[in-house]
C-alpha cells in the first residue's frame, strides 16, 4: 500500500505584520478523507510548532528544516503532497519539495493549491517537483494515487501537469457540481486537542478563536475583481454544498469534538440568499447554540436587514464587509467589483443598530487610482469607524499571479519583472512594500498614505477611549479582530 505524506509548510511573515497563528490544515484534510481508503495516509502540519526562527526582517514560524528532513526519513513515504496557499509562501514549499529529493530521490513529489494552480509550468521547471494539482484538487489527487496504486498511466488524469521530455502537460479538470459527494474532512489524521486547545488557535483570524474550526460551505466565484485569483484556483462558476450537508458537518463538530465556534470562510457565503437563509433558518431551529464570524469577507450587498436579523439570532459574532474602495468610479471600472456605496453604508448601519460587531476590508494602489480617490477610501474608512464602530483594515493592492491586476502591471511595466516570492510576501502584508507605482503615484506615496491612514485611526480610537472615562487608562486595544487577511487565493483545496 502506497505510504502517503501530506505537508502544510512553515510561513513566513515580516517583522512588525501579524504573526503567524495556527489553524486546521482543512485542505489537507479534504485531501486525506479522499484517499484514504486506498493507501495510508498521514498529515505534517508543520505550523502544530513553536519554533521560530529570525533572519533579515523575516520571521518563519513552524518544524525546522532539520526536523522536517528527520520526519520524512522515519515516515519513508512514497508520495509527498505538498500545500502552496500563495506565491509569497512557495519557498518554502520548495525547501520541503527539496529536502524530499535529497532523502530519497525515488519520493514523489506532487504540489498544489493556489499557486500552483496560477503558475504550474514554471514550477514544474524544477527538478524537485515532479506534479501540480492544478485548481481544485479532491478528484485530482484521487485519481492520481488510484492510478499510481494500481500502476496506471497519469497522462489521462485531468487537473494533473507535469512534464515529459522536456513539455509540460495539463488538461484542465472540469469543476464538481455536486459538492456533497465529498466527505468530510479528516478530522481523526490531526491531533483535535493540541488545535483546538491551543490559546493562539486562529487568532490573527477572529474574536472567538479557542474552539473554534474553519468551515467552507461553498467555491467559486462569479465576480471579476481585478486582484483576486480565487477563479484560477476554484472556477468562475459559483457552487455550494446543500444546508443539510453543512448543518451535517456542524453537528459533526459540535456533537463528537465539543467545538461551539466557527469561521465561515468561504469566497462567496452570501451569493446565494436562499441557501445561506436555509443555513441561518436551520441553526435557529435547532438550537444548535454557535458563534460564528466571516473571517474572510462578505459582500455587502448581497445582504439586507432581514438577513441580518437571522445572522445576529443564528449566532454570528463578527462580520467582515469587503468594501475595497471609497470611490464608485474605483469600485465599477478599476476594481470591477460594481457594489453600490451608498447600499454598503445602509447595511453598516443596520450592523450597528442589531449589535452586530463588523470589520471591513480596503485595498489602495490599484493602476488608474489617483491620490484623490485613495483618500476617498481612507476617508471613507475612517468615518464608518466613527459613525458605525466598523473597524478598518487597509490593504495595499499586490499583483498576484494569474490576475488581471498582475496582467495590467507586466503589459504597462508598473512593476519591476515578475514578483519574487519574498517581493509579493511585504506587499501582503502590513507593514510591507508596495510594489506598483503609475504616473498618478509612487510606492513612497503610497507608504504615506498608509502611515496617513493609520494616524486618523488612532486618533478616532483615542477620541472614542476619551468619550469612555473608565477605559481612559487601560491599555488601549483594538475594536474588533485582528484578520489578517490573505490574498484571494488562500483557500487551499489542492494540496
Amino acid at each position: 500500500m502506497l505510504k502517503v505524506l501530506l505537508i502544510n509548510p512553515p510561513q513566513v511573515c515580516c517583522k512588525g505584520s501579524t504573526r503567524v497563528y495556527l489553524h486546521f490544515p482543512l485542505g489537507l484534510m479534504y485531501l486525506a478523507a479522499m484517499v484514504r481508503d486506498m493507501c495510508h495516509v498521514e498529515i505534517l502540519d508543520c505550523l502544530a510548532s513553536d519554533f521560530k526562527t529570525n533572519k533579515d526582517n523575516l520571521i518563519t514560524y513552524g518544524i525546522p528544516p532539520n526536523e522536517i528532513r528527520k520526519i520524512i526519513k522515519e515516515k519513508k513515504p512514497d508520495v509527498v503532497g505538498i500545500s502552496v496557499q500563495s506565491t509569497a509562501e512557495f519557498k518554502n514549499a520548495e525547501l520541503v519539495a527539496i529536502i524530499c529529493k535529497e532523502v530519497n530521490p525515488k519520493i514523489i513529489t506532487v504540489l498544489g493549491g493556489p499557486d500552483p494552480s496560477a503558475r504550474f509550468n514554471s514550477i514544474l521547471e524544477n527538478q524537485y517537483c515532479d506534479y501540480c494539482v492544478v485548481g481544485e484538487g479532491e478528484q485530482t489527487f484521487y485519481d492520481f494515487i488510484k492510478s499510481l496504486s494500481l500502476h496506471l498511466p497519469l497522462e489521462n488524469i485531468t487537473g494533473l501537469a507535469y512534464k515529459r521530455d522536456g513539455v509540460i502537460h495539463y488538461e484542465p479538470r472540469i469543476f464538481t457540481t455536486n459538492l456533497d459527494e465529498f466527505p468530510f474532512p479528516a478530522f481523526d489524521l490531526v491531533d483535535m486537542n493540541k488545535y483546538l486547545h491551543c490559546k493562539t488557535l486562529y487568532k490573527s483570524r477572529s474574536n472567538i478563536c479557542e474552539n473554534s474550526m474553519s468551515v467552507i460551505t461553498s467555491r467559486g466565484c462569479p465576480n471579476s475583481c481585478v486582484f483576486c485569483s480565487i477563479k484560477i484556483h476554484m472556477g468562475q462558476r459559483y457552487r455550494a454544498h446543500s444546508p443539510e450537508y453543512v448543518i451535517k458537518l456542524l453537528k459533526l463538530c459540535i456533537d463528537k469534538y465539543g467545538i461551539t465556534n466557527f469561521h465561515f470562510e468561504d469566497d462567496n457565503l452570501t451569493c446565494d440568499k436562499r441557501r445561506f437563509e436555509a443555513i441561518l433558518d436551520r441553526i435557529i431551529e435547532e438550537n444548535l447554540q454557535i458563534r460564528w464570524d466571516t473571517p474572510n469577507g462578505v459582500r455587502a450587498d448581497t445582504l439586507n436587514y432581514d438577513i441580518l436579523k437571522k445572522m445576529k439570532q443564528s449566532g454570528c459574532s463578527n462580520i467582515t464587509f469587503a468594501i475595497e474602495s471609497g470611490n464608485q468610479r474605483i469600485l465599477d471600472r478599476i476594481i470591477k467589483k460594481k457594489t453600490k456605496l451608498e447600499y454598503v453604508v445602509e447595511i453598516v448601519k443596520y450592523c450597528k443598530e442589531l449589535k452586530i460587531p463588523a470589520n471591513s476590508f480596503y485595498v489602495i494602489g490599484f493602476p488608474g487610482e489617483t491620490i484623490n480617490d485613495m483618500k476617498d477610501t481612507i476617508n471613507l474608512a475612517i468615518s464608518l469607524y466613527r459613525e458605525y464602530a466598523l473597524f478598518p483594515l487597509m490593504m495595499v493592492a499586490a499583483p498576484l499571479y494569474g490576475t488581471e491586476l498582475y496582467e495590467i502591471c507586466m503589459r504597462d511595466k508598473l512593476i519591476k519583472g515578475n514578483p519574487t516570492a519574498d517581493e509579493l510576501l511585504t506587499a501582503i502584508q502590513a507593514n510591507g512594500n508596495p510594489m506598483i507605482s503609475t504616473s498618478e503615484f509612487s510606492q513612497r506615496d503610497i507608504k504615506r498614505l498608509i502611515n496617513e491612514f493609520k494616524r486618523r485611526l488612532l486618533a478616532q480610537q483615542l477620541r472614542a477611549r476619551l468619550n469612555q472615562p473608565k477605559k481612559l487608562f487601560r491599555t488601549p486595544q483594538r475594536k474588533g479582530p485582528v484578520i489578517d487577511r490573505k490574498p484571494p487565493e488562500k483557500i487551499v483545496r489542492a494540496s
